[in-house]
Formats: C-alpha cells, sequence, structure tokens
C-alpha cells in the first residue's frame, strides 16, 4: 500500500479534471459578500479573535436529545397529560384529596404515579441512548493547530471557528470546512458524502491554488486569512465566499467547501480551516424534527376514550339525580323516610332541605367513583406491548440478511398495527428494486451483439409472450448452448465464448474489438489500487465506471496504472495460454469530463510507439453520439442502433462508444483554445470550454455500444406478486426514461400480462412544436391542458365502483406530465384515477414530486407506506404513514428518516402480511378486551350504587379498585397483545 500511497502522491489531477473543476465555480455571484445574508468573517488561525469582535459563533457541540436535566420534568409531564385519559385520572386524583371521595387519595393517585413515572422513565431512557450517541460523536479526536506549526488531537466539541484542522484519510469531517491544501500538490482531495445525500460514488474537492502550497504541519506557524461567506442556510450544494490573503482577494466557491460528517477517501489528509460550527453546519441546518406519526387505532382509541367518558358523565349524572330525589324525599312532612341516615342531622353532603346542592356534589362523587370505566393503565399496557412486538420483529430470522448481516430494526414501535393496514406501497426502484450493483452484461461491437446472458427483464418478457426460455438461447444471430457457470466477477457477468479467454483474435472485427476494449480502459476518471499481490481493484465515481474497467480487465485489458500525465494499460496476449501481459503506457493529454448537458465523455491520449498516433476516446448517450460520428464512421450504425434499442427493452443502461485519430496541428489548435479558455476570466468562461471540448469531439468513428444491467433484488417479482395478491396497491417513483420503467414493471411482476395501460405523456406533436418555439407561457398552458384530457379520458376507462369489472389496470406516467397532474385543479382528479388503478408508475421524477405525490395519496384517508433506500427518498419516507428504508449501499439518510429499517425488499412480504397481520389483530382484540373488562367491572358497581340509594358508597376495597386496571388484569392483555396468533406464518404468506 505505501508503493500505491507514492503512486497517487505524485500525481497532479489538475489535468486529469482540468474539464471538471473548470467548469465549476465560477457561476457564483459574489457581489453579495458583506450584505443582509452574508455577514460572517472568520479569522483563519486567529479563533480567539471573534470574540474580541463581538462574534458570537456557537460551540461545535451538538444535540439532538428532546430533553435536557432542566427541562425533562416538566416537558415529560406536559406530554404524559395531553393524553385526555392521563388528565381525567389527574383532575380525578386532585378531587380524591376533597371531602367528597368514595375511597383514600392515596388510592387512586398511587396507580396514576405508577403509569405516569414508568412513561417518564421510558421516554428517559430513549432520550438517555440518543445523549450517548451524542457524547460519542462531540468526542471523537482530530488534529487541530495550537501554534508554532503543532497540531494537537482536540475533541470535536472544542472545535471553534477559525481553526486550521488536519484531517486524516477515512475520517469524517468535524464541522464544515474550506479546504486549505492536501498531500496532492494541487490540493486534490476525494470525499464520500453518503451520510449527507444518500450517494456513494466520490466527489472530487481542490483547493485553491493560493493555498495549495501548504503541504506541511509548520506552514500553518503564521498562517492568517480572512474569509467573508453567507451565513449558515440548509442548502447543501452552494456556498459564495472570498478568502482575503497575501493582500489578494480570492472567490471561494463550493468546490473549496467540505461539509460536516462527509468523510475523506483516497487521500493521506487534508487541511481545512472551520466556517461553520455545531447546528451552524449545513447536516445540523438540514436536520429537521421528524414528523410525529400515530396510528389510525390509536387516533381511534382516543375517540373511544371521549365516548367513554360521556358514558360515565351519563351514568354519574343519572345516579346524581336519582340521588337527589331520593334524599329530599327522605324529610317529608317531618317524616323521615331513612331514619338510619339521620336526616335531621347531615351535612350539606346528604341534606335534604338543600337537594339540588347534595345531587351536585354526589356528582363529583360518582365521577370518581366510575372512573373505573376509563382503564388508567391503555396507554402504558399498549406501549409494552408495541415494545416487545417490535422485539420480535427485530428478532425474525426470515428477515434477516446474510449477506449484509444486517436484521429488520423497528426503530419506532409506534406504528406496528399499521403495517396490518397498508393500502398502497410507494416504492423507489434503483437501490429498492434493484441492486444499485452494476454488472457489464451485453454488448454490440462492429455490429456483432455480443453476450449470452439472460436479464431479467428478458425472462419476463419470455413469460409474458409464452416462450419460456430453455438450456438453449439465441445470440449473435445461431444458436450457443448457455455457458457453465463461473467464479462470479463483481460488476462483470458477460458470457461469451467468442471474446472469452482471448477468443476476440478470431472474430473478423477484430481490430475493432480491441479498440473498444481499450477505450473501456482508457477512458474514465477511475483510480486504480495496486495491492501486494499485484491484484488491481478501482475507485470510481460511479459503479457504471466500475464496470466498465473491470469488464476491459476481465476481457484481457487491465487499466494498470495512472500518473499525472500517463495511463498504463497491462494488456493479456491472446495467443498465449499462459498470462503474459504487455504494457502499453498512453500518454494522458486531457480529459474532457462527463456532465448531464455534455452527455458524454472524452479523454485524448498518444499512443506508445511505434503507433504514436493522437486519439480520441468518447462514450456517451446515443442521443449525442451518433449525431457526431464522421460520414464514413457509421459502417455499423444500423445494427448498433438496433442493439441498443434491444438492451433497453431489456432493461439495461447502454452507452455508445466511438474514437477518432487526430492530427497533430488540429490536436495543437484544439490544446491552445482549451488552454485560453481555461485561464480566461471572462463571464462565458464555461461556455468557452464547453466550445473547445465540442469542437474535438466531431467526426467520430464508431466502435459499438455497451449494455449493464442494475439486477432485481432477490425475491422482488414474488414478493410483489404477493402484495398485489392481498389487494396492496404498488406505486414505482422512478427517475428512469418510461420504456426502461415499464419493462422493469413487467420484469418485478408490477406489469402483468392483460394489464391495460394508461400512459400520461407529452409526447404529443402540438406540444412538441411549442416547445420548438420555445414559448414557455403557451408550453405550461397546452401541457396542462393535455394532461387533463388525458386524465380525463383514464377515469373513462376505468370503471367506477358501482361497475363491476374483472379487467386491471396500470397507469404510467412521466416527470413532465406529473408536474401538471400535481397542481391544485389536477391533483384530485389525478388522484381518483390512480386510486382506481392496481399499479402506477411516476417516471423521471423528482425528490420533491415524490414526497408531493405520497402526500396527495394520504388525502385518499387509506394507509400508506414508502420504501427507499437513497437521501433522495427522505421527503417520501417522512410524508407517508410509514417509512421504510432500505439499508443497502446508497447510505444511512433513508433508514435514519425511517420508521423501519429492513435489508431487501422482499422482506416487505412478510413485514406486512405476517407481522403486519399479527400485530393490527393483537392491538385491536387487546384495546376491545381492555375496554371490555373495565366497562363490565364499571357496570357491576353501578348496578350496586342502584341498590344502595346511589349513596356513592364503592361495592369493593379500595386496594382492589385501584389495582385491578394496574396489577391484577395487566398481564393477561399484555401476553394477548404479544403471543396471540389466530393463524400461523406459513398461512398468513399463504392465505390472502
Amino acid at each position: 500500500m505505501a508503493r500505491v500511497r507514492r503512486r497517487l502522491e505524485k500525481l497532479k489531477l489538475s489535468t486529469l479534471y482540468s474539464f471538471a473543476l473548470c467548469a465549476k465555480g465560477s457561476t457564483e455571484d459574489h457581489s453579495k459578500i458583506g450584505t443582509a445574508g452574508f455577514s460572517r468573517v472568520v479569522y483563519v488561525n486567529d479563533p480567539d479573535r471573534h470574540e474580541e469582535e463581538g462574534f458570537r459563533y456557537p460551540r461545535n457541540e451538538v444535540s439532538t436529545t428532546k430533553y435536557s436535566l432542566v427541562t425533562f420534568v416538566p416537558k415529560s409531564l406536559f406530554e404524559q397529560f395531553r393524553r385526555v385519559a392521563n388528565f381525567y385520572f389527574l383532575v380525578s386524583g386532585i378531587l380524591t384529596l376533597t371531602p367528597l371521595a368514595p375511597y383514600s387519595a392515596v388510592s387512586a393517585l398511587l396507580p396514576l404515579s405508577v403509569v405516569i413515572t414508568a412513561t417518564m422513565l421510558k421516554e428517559g431512557v430513549e432520550d438517555w441512548r440518543r445523549k450517548q450517541q451524542d457524547i460519542e460523536l462531540n468526542n471523537r479526536i482530530v488534529k487541530v493547530h495550537r501554534g508554532n506549526g503543532s497540531f494537537e488531537e482536540t475533541k470535536w466539541k472544542y472545535i471553534k471557528i477559525g481553526d486550521v484542522i488536519k484531517v486524516e484519510k477515512d475520517n469524517f469531517f468535524p464541522a464544515d470546512l474550506i479546504l486549505l491544501s492536501s498531500n496532492y500538490p494541487d490540493g486534490i482531495c476525494y470525499v464520500e458524502t453518503m451520510n449527507l445525500d444518500g450517494e456513494t460514488n466520490l466527489k472530487i474537492k481542490q483547493a485553491l491554488e493560493v493555498t495549495s502550497d501548504l503541504q506541511e504541519d509548520g506552514d500553518f506557524t503564521n498562517l492568517r486569512q480572512i474569509i467573508k461567506c453567507e451565513d449558515p442556510n440548509a442548502n447543501l450544494y452552494s456556498f459564495v465566499g472570498t478568502m482575503d490573503y497575501k493582500g489578494m482577494r480570492h472567490p471561494l466557491s463550493p468546490q473549496q467547501l467540505l461539509l460536516r460528517d462527509s468523510k475523506l477517501r483516497n487521500t493521506d489528509y487534508i487541511y481545512g480551516a472551520v466556517i461553520f460550527t455545531g447546528h451552524d453546519t449545513k447536516v445540523m441546518q438540514n436536520a429537521t424534527e421528524p414528523p410525529s406519526k400515530r396510528s389510525k387505532i390509536e387516533k381511534k382509541m382516543d375517540y373511544i376514550i371521549y365516548l367513554l367518558l360521556c358514558s360515565l358523565l351519563g351514568i354519574a349524572l343519572l345516579g346524581s339525580v336519582f340521588f337527589g330525589i331520593w334524599t329530599k324525599a327522605d324529610l317529608r312532612n317531618g317524616e323521615l323516610k331513612r331514619w338510619y341516615l339521620r336526616p335531621d342531622d347531615s351535612t350539606v353532603f346528604y341534606d335534604p332541605k338543600r337537594a339540588p346542592l347534595a345531587s351536585f356534589c354526589h356528582l363529583l362523587t360518582a365521577l370518581m367513583l366510575y372512573n373505573y370505566f376509563i382503564p388508567i393503565s391503555l396507554y402504558i399496557s399498549i406501549e409494552m406491548v408495541k415494545i416487545l412486538q417490535a422485539v420480535f420483529i427485530n428478532q425474525d430470522i426470515d428477515m434477516y440478511d446474510e449477506e449484509s448481516d444486517k436484521p429488520t430494526h423497528a426503530r419506532t414501535s409506534n406504528l406496528n398495527e399499521e403495517l396490518g393496514q397498508v393500502d398502497t406501497i410507494l416504492s423507489d426502484k434503483t437501490g429498492t428494486l434493484t441492486c444499485n450493483m452494476m454488472e457489464f452484461i451485453k454488448c454490440s461491437i462492429a455490429g456483432t451483439a455480443y453476450g449470452q446472458s439472460v436479464t431479467e427483464v428478458e425472462k419476463a418478457m419470455a413469460l409474458r409472450k409464452g416462450v419460456p426460455l430453455g438450456d438453449e438461447i439465441e445470440a449473435g444471430g445461431h444458436k450457443e448452448k448457455q455457458i457453465e457457470e463461473s467464479p462470479h466477477v463483481k460488476g462483470f457477468n458477460l458470457k461469451d465464448p467468442r471474446i472469452m479467454d482471448g477468443n476476440w483474435i478470431h472474430e473478423p472485427n477484430k481490430d475493432v474489438i480491441r479498440d473498444f476494449f481499450r477505450l473501456l480502459a482508457i477512458c474514465h476518471t477511475c483510480i486504480p489500487e495496486v495491492d501486494e499481490t499485484d491484484k488491481v481493484s478501482y475507485e470510481a465515481e460511479s459503479p457504471d465506471e466500475a464496470a466498465f474497467v473491470i469488464a476491459a480487465r476481465e476481457l484481457g485489458f487491465e487499466f494498470y496504472k495512472r500518473t499525472q500525465t500517463s495511463i498504463v494499460i497491462r494488456e493479456r496476449d491472446p495467443n498465449q495460454n499462459v498470462a503474459d501481459y504487455q504494457y502499453r503506457k498512453y500518454e494522458l493529454l486531457n480529459v474532457l469530463e462527463f456532465s448531464s448537458s455534455r452527455r458524454r465523455m472524452s479523454v485524448i491520449v498518444k499512443e506508445p510507439e511505434p503507433e504514436g498516433r493522437i486519439l480520441l476516446f468518447s462514450k456517451g448517450a446515443d442521443s449525442v453520439m451518433f449525431t457526431r460520428l464522421a460520414p464514413d464512421g457509421r459502417k455499423f450504425e444500423e445494427e448498433t442502433k438496433r442493439h441498443i434499442n434491444e438492451y433497453s427493452d431489456s432493461g439495461l443502461r447502454t452507452l455508445v462508444l466511438a474514437y477518432r485519430v487526430l492530427d497533430e496541428k488540429e490536436y495543437e489548435n484544439f490544446a491552445e483554445k482549451f488552454r485560453t479558455a481555461k485561464i480566461s476570466g471572462s463571464a462565458d468562461r464555461d461556455e468557452q470550454i464547453g466550445e473547445a471540448a465540442d469542437s474535438i469531439e466531431r467526426d467520430l468513428i464508431l466502435l459499438g455500444a455497451t449494455a449493464v444491467e442494475d439486477k432485481l433484488q432477490k425475491g422482488v417479482p414474488e414478493c410483489i406478486d404477493k402484495l398485489a395478491q392481498a389487494g396492496i396497491k404498488i406505486w414505482v417513483l422512478t427517475g428512469d426514461k418510461m420504456e426502461t420503467a415499464i419493462n422493469i414493471g413487467f420484469a418485478c411482476s408490477l406489469l402483468r400480462q392483460g394489464m391495460t395501460q394508461i400512459i400520461i405523456a407529452l409526447e404529443a406533436p402540438d406540444i412538441i412544436a411549442l416547445e420548438k418555439n420555445g414559448d414557455k407561457d403557451s408550453i405550461a398552458k397546452a401541457s396542462k391542458q393535455s394532461v387533463m384530457g388525458q386524465i380525463e379520458d383514464g377515469i373513462k376507462q376505468v370503471p367506477t365502483l358501482g361497475q363491476s369489472s374483472t379487467e386491471s389496470f396500470a397507469l404510467i406516467i412521466d416527470g413532465k406530465s406529473l408536474t401538471y397532474a400535481l397542481e391544485d385543479d389536477v391533483k384530485f382528479k389525478f388522484l381518483d384515477l390512480a386510486v382506481k388503478c392496481a399499479s402506477v408508475i411516476c417516471c423521471r421524477s423528482s425528490p420533491k414530486q415524490k414526497a408531493l405525490v405520497t402526500r396527495l395519496v394520504k388525502h385518499s384517508d387509506k394507509v400508506t407506506l414508502a420504501i427507499g433506500d437513497g437521501a433522495n427518498d427522505v421527503g417520501m419516507l417522512q410524508e407517508a404513514d410509514i417509512g421504510v428504508g432500505i439499508s443497502g449501499v446508497e447510505g444511512m439518510q433513508a433508514v435514519m428518516a425511517s420508521d423501519i429499517a429492513i435489508a431487501q425488499f422482499r422482506f416487505l412480504e412478510r413485514l406486512l402480511l405476517v407481522h403486519g397481520h399479527w400485530c393490527y389483530r393483537r392491538i385491536s382484540v387487546m384495546i376491545c378486551y381492555f375496554f371490555y373488562k373495565n366497562v363490565t367491572f364499571g357496570v357491576t358497581i353501578f348496578l350496586y350504587e342502584a341498590f344502595a340509594s346511589f349513596s356513592g358508597k364503592p361495592a369493593y376495597n379500595d386496594w382492589f379498585l385501584s389495582l385491578y386496571n394496574v396489577f391484577f388484569t395487566s398481564l393477561p392483555v399484555i401476553a394477548l397483545g404479544v403471543f396471540d396468533q389466530d393463524v400461523s406464518s406459513r398461512l398468513c404468506l399463504q392465505i390472502q
């Protein structure tokens, strides 16, 4: 590893990433510095000066707890007495301190104290766990400059604004920092932002050139800078500021900003200046209180308690009226009817002369006497039952994923019974239904399709057509027997004897095949790491890129080494049976980075001698690449287009590969134009860089296309099919284009044979014509009318509730149409159509649209469950009645925002159909049993009162009354709520 580190240190990666980094940062508006909202001033390496200047910046200590030592008792008591039953018992308990009480005050207040204390202890334990996490976080160690070039280990909580800190490889950033330098000469560092946005790919950050030479601890002895920047805000992707250093003012951009909770990767160390601490950091600014979710049963339980309170008041009033009548009759015409009560010598509580007042006093007594209608231990018993249910869910071995070593984790126990009432599931696709692990599975080279593996989508399509795939599959125009399973390589699943094991050399277009795989090995931004056994692994910015370099390696073109100006490829000689490597060193001239607007990336390299040619290798989307082909470079265009369409139909992601040979003069002209654009200080610098890149990426020669598969997770089709049989509607909200989403829908059983598809899309000729004209208002108006028309047509197709139909419907809508469908005057029509369909697919949907769709579905008063795995799913998870996070490869943001975390989508089947059924039934029966035993008990007291002239005397001993709910009858009810099973788990899954 030391050799790898030395190699990486020699890299000057500004050449590698020249296009990507130069295209960023200059678009920020720095004219706002010093105005409202842009008033933060940071004295770098002089943290004590801030107090002298009157700045009150927060400490770096963070707290996520709900209570403190001071606020725990008052806040917790307030939470407890917000519950109507607890408040009633408190008032009733206070009344027992008066002579009106039918029993002693201790016997009334003690059970309430036990219930409240137990609940407060539960709250306290949960909050203490959060406190422990905060303590662990605040006491992490980082190196902070303490003067004279010495860095001392300091706890995170003691970091101040202006401190210069040193963060080492694989450690988290303790605060928001401005990157000053790294171990790379040009200040490059790699950052993993998984905890912030859920993305596992590495981000590249670069320090300002003026500070990138601060390479050693001693360089910071006399460092002084002033940073002026924006005030704390929640926007993760923007930053505006300036740095005053050595008498010059330098603009700062997000490229220099390192956010708290990001991790340093593939970089030995960085130096940074602290600008935001504690709750001012962007990650804490984004931390919102999770919404309080209550189950429908709990809400209904409140109504039942209100009903019982009314019943209690009714019978107490009835008893008081009779008590008043009989009391008044006790002293009539001087005759003592109930002489044994001594009505001639009585107090106000029993005074025949003041019967109405006695009746009112009796009402208060009766309210205390009959309060056993309300179960005092109901809430705490339910909480105990739910906690125990959550323990059983967590311990279920059938929902444990052995591969990732992750069990199911119920992060809240409040919603157990909701799992059995789910009507609609809203699911993400990538990483939730699929694995988010790309595999190179097929390719088209020189018009010939290679790759005999069958995708999940192809299996579903064959099954749909009634043609099951047998042992033989068609590939390349002839039938081949499937290849025997070889040891699986992560990221590579290409099976084809025509190009495996060096056999490509016997193909008719062997030169094109060689150039195709050389392009895959060269045209990327991956970083290789070579271990002690000379085995190479790769760090890539995306799983697609990793799949490409792994595929090239497996086929004999191994990306082996990268330096500042070269790329080394280790090629296996296909004519040798043993591994005989040939090292080819390409001079790296330029990298033109991929961007969403360019939709392609290119590298310019010079071949080793004797060829010595300058080559431009390019890969990108078919819509961009085919327009850039030279007239003599389109030899295989038609066949490649046909293969790309087949790959898309199979649910695969495709890229087109092409190259061109540059002559010396042409390259020199481009290099000068590109260099001039990079150092330009004009406002249109980005456009100049783009134009320079665009000018050279033309007249390309087509090589072929790649196809990578994001495999469905194990058991997804079976799980969706079982949930559909249970009557649960499933919505998939994905960023994929419509064709891919439809094919994935068939593969995972979301769409089924015979389903009628209702497609809402803005592809009408009149809309396309308006888009070409560019009139935004006209486009919006026409688009909205088109969407409304399509929704109304769909509603007409779907039968109403009164009509019987065996036909099932699927609604498919794209992102543009969804924008208009979610507007206030359209959304309820859209909802009306969607809830009548068995499946709904929303394509090209943004994170905000996912949350809005979830909020809309809740208007149908059905229980919604959202499931996702990335930061883009957080809004959806928090909006839904139940949020389920997939603890997969996309970080922990979704899991942290979820109510329940599972490792695989397929576990949703058991979670809903088994545990959901059991919990729903157990809680329902338990609540009914609770109310039944209390009403029964209360009625016996009422009947006794009827025979005792409604005198207000208890029929039972004080302590028997008090302990009836808390001890005598609580354990059977709790046991019922935890262990009762009407049917076994096998039958739950078998019969829906």
